[in-house]
């Protein structure tokens, strides 16, 4: 998952624009613990909560200001679908 928090040209907060892909598919709990197995090794942040089976690891964190951007690999349901908000990838 992939969000950018940018400013207009007045300085105002734009809506947050948002880019999801699936990767990969399987129980919950499996796909949490190979998340945090690749983010460890990576030295990547991750959280998991072992008892709900999620993960997330922050590839890029988001900061404290806008404008800014985030970038996470997580452990969701099944039904998350490949998307994109439009002009995102020219943002």
């Amino acid at each position: 998952m992939r969000r950018l928090f940018l400013l207009s040209s007045v300085g105002e907060r734009r809506p947050v624009m948002r880019s999801t892909e699936r990767v990969d598919l399987g129980r919950p709990e499996q796909l949490a613990r190979q998340l945090v197995s690749v983010s460890e090794r990576h030295g990547v942040d991750v959280e998991h909560n072992a008892l709900y089976g999620r993960a997330r690891a922050w590839v890029r964190p988001r900061g404290t200001a806008w404008p800014m951007a985030e970038e996470l690999f997580a452990a969701a349901p099944a039904r998350v679908v490949d998307k994109e908000d439009k002009n995102f990838a020219s943002e």
